[in-house]
């Protein structure tokens, strides 16, 4: 239950060298979900009138760099 806040701990402890590789591939995710974006033709809302599956083929969001570390950190801390 507490491994949320141990993770979130960690990342403000980061160095700037390592935090660097989160934000890198942040930034590529990021690059990935534009070009999807733009390719991609479906509906970007649904109406909330008619609420239905939002569509598979649709991109998905982009990661945050504290999203792929808590990712990666996580299986860790559980252990511990």
């Amino acid at each position: 239950p507490h491994v949320a806040k141990l993770v979130t701990e960690e990342w403000h402890n980061l160095s700037t060298e390592e935090r660097s590789t989160y934000e890198e591939m942040a930034r590529r995710d990021k690059q990935r979900f534009e070009i999807e974006k733009s390719m991609y033709t479906g509906p970007w809302k649904i109406p909330v009138k008619s609420r239905t599956k939002k569509d598979p083929d649709a991109p998905k969001r982009p990661m945050s760099s504290f999203l792929s570390f808590s990712n990666a950190k996580r299986a860790q801390l559980k252990s511990e």
